[in-house]
């Protein structure tokens, strides 16, 4: 956790918010949840899956592994969670069967995320080229709005932002910037991607 800070779950509930995997995360998530010992775990995955959690106690049971969800009529249609010994949720999981504490998936379930919209013929979470240009074109009129809002700070000497000083604030979006080091020219898409 940043800065050494004590982590408790006493007085509320306790969001580890992890953006990537790796062996960092897992520690930390682990020390987090050593320190906290909170009565429920509540981990991102669909809820369908909650009855195969308790499968992650057999010691035979060793990532890599997946859940996978699919439409039955069109096992095309599916979705991965997948989890590796370094990850946060997988740590997570197996934190909670060493203490005898329940845990459950809390995402979006899984039915939902595969539901077919028959008006479209396509998944309703589906994205479509035209979804993205649209997007794109947002983002872009956002984009000149707000440069815009700066030249006219310039004019007046604000600092950006609204602050005085005479240090000179810098906004850089890292992903725009991958995405664009990719080739791309809308970070999302570059996201959706990669």
């Amino acid at each position: 956790m940043p800065g050494g800070e004590r982590v408790t779950g006493r007085g509320g509930p306790l969001l580890l918010g992890v953006r990537h995997h790796g062996p960092g995360s897992a520690r930390a998530v682990r020390a987090a949840l050593d320190a906290a010992r909170p009565a429920t775990v509540l981990i991102e995955g669909p809820p369908e899956a909650d009855a195969l959690i308790p499968l992650a106690a057999d010691p035979g049971l060793r990532p890599p592994v997946a859940l996978l969800a699919h439409a039955v009529d069109e096992p095309g249609r599916s979705a991965f969670w997948p989890f590796a010994a370094f990850s946060p949720e997988w740590v997570a999981v197996r934190w909670a069967l060493e203490h005898g504490v329940p845990a459950r998936f809390i995402d979006l379930p899984a039915a939902h995320t595969l539901a077919w919209d028959e008006e479209t013929g396509r998944d309703r979470g589906e994205r479509t080229d035209r979804d993205r240009d649209e997007e794109a074109g947002r983002a872009e009129e956002a984009g000149r709005a707000e440069e815009a809002d700066r030249a006219e700070e310039a004019d007046r000497g604000d600092e950006p932002g609204g602050e005085t000083g005479d240090e000179e604030q810098v906004r850089v979006d890292p992903l725009a910037v991958l995405a664009e080091a990719a080739g791309y020219d809308d970070p999302e898409r570059w996201w959706e991607d990669v």
